[in-house]
């Protein structure tokens, strides 16, 4: 498997993502989900790549690399998460609006 990891100066890891690949909003949502455990610096860059810093907050004890390689997998599921949607938004959208259409002649499918 390809290193994907790169360290940085000042105890920070840096992740490319490709856009060809991945989404920003989900390379955005996955990275908020970190906030709490760590300070996130999002960039992109000319060359179709999201750049993801990672620096650890000082009161987490968790390794910075087991962090990069979690949010790693969160990015995975949030561009599953939009592909999905893409795919089969408007299925959704059909059963909610049938949910909440009205009924008319309710008393009649009432049974007591």
């Amino acid at each position: 498997m390809k290193e994907i990891l790169k360290k940085v100066e000042n105890r920070q890891l840096l992740i490319e993502i490709s856009k060809e690949i991945y989404d920003k909003k989900a390379a955005m949502a996955a990275a908020y989900k970190f906030t709490d455990r760590c300070y996130i610096y999002v960039n992109s860059t000319l060359e179709n790549i999201i750049e993801i810093y990672f620096k650890a907050k000082e009161s987490i004890s968790t390794p910075l690399e087991k962090i990069a390689y979690e949010y790693c997998n969160e990015l995975l599921d949030q561009q599953v998460r939009l592909d999905v949607e893409a795919s089969y938004g408007n299925i959704r959208d059909l059963i909610v609006k049938q949910a909440f259409f009205p009924i008319e002649n309710i008393e009649e499918q009432i049974k007591t």
